[in-house]
């Protein structure tokens, strides 16, 4: 995975300062993340695949621009993006929300190797993450099929299921980055989605919250910071 820890770079910088003139009394970026992406081992896809339990979850990393934008505004974060994987027959699908299309279903696979179809892996890190609330233990510890008729699970993933086809919340894009920049504007709920707050409304359909920034937003590092998150590995292709 090609690994870029410039999360801040000279135009976000930038920006920073050009509106800091409009930032709220007493409002500074936020400076702080998880350290739950650190030292993590690294395992290969295919000698993980099998490890997978519907409902856990892909973190990813990116270093396109929009990506890096999310890392600095969520503190430097080591993560920009976030979706729900699960098993449909013998393949790790990924269900998430992306500019392009909205909330889609795509194979894990091409995280690993073929990126919207670019014979390129993802450029970024990726990592398998899951909820401790939402996890069962399989019968025998080869058995993920235990996991898949998890009622909780299946229940989560019929909430997935109803947003499909969903928007994109470029609207929330940008308030999330004045907000962050300012500490002003309120997020409003809508039906459009970023990508974590698509995560947050599919695991609050069976229980499981996750708190955001106090002003309305879900982000990724949000989502990784909850207390019940174990980040498991760093994912190779």
């Amino acid at each position: 995975m090609n690994a870029d820890n410039d999360v801040s770079p000279w135009w976000l910088r930038s920006i920073a300062v050009l509106l800091s003139p409009f930032r709220a009394p007493g409002y500074s970026i936020k400076r702080d993340h998880t350290n739950k992406f650190d030292a993590l081992p690294t395992v290969a896809y295919q000698d993980l695949r099998d490890r997978i339990h519907n409902g856990d979850l892909l973190f990813c990393g990116g270093n396109f621009a929009f990506s890096k934008a999310i890392r600095y505004l969520s503190g430097g974060s080591r993560v920009s993006h976030v979706g729900i994987v699960y098993w449909w027959n013998d393949r790790l699908m990924l269900l998430e929300s992306v500019e392009t299309d909205g909330v889609r279903i795509v194979p894990v696979s091409q995280y690993v190797a073929n990126y919207e179809n670019s014979d390129k892996p993802y450029n970024g890190r990726l990592y398998l993450a899951r909820d401790q609330r939402l996890y069962q233990a399989p019968r025998n510890a080869s058995d993920v099929a235990s996991s898949i008729h998890n009622p909780k699970v299946e229940q989560l993933l019929g909430a997935a299921a109803t947003l499909l086809n969903k928007k994109f919340s470029f609207k929330d894009v940008l308030v999330f980055f004045l907000q962050g920049n300012t500490g002003r504007f309120l997020h409003e709920d809508n039906d459009e989605f970023l990508c974590s707050e698509f995560v947050a409304r599919c695991y609050a359909g069976v229980g499981i919250d996750y708190p955001g920034d106090g002003r309305g937003f879900v982000a990724p590092e949000h989502i990784a910071m909850s207390e019940y998150i174990e980040v498991l590995v760093e994912i190779a292709g």
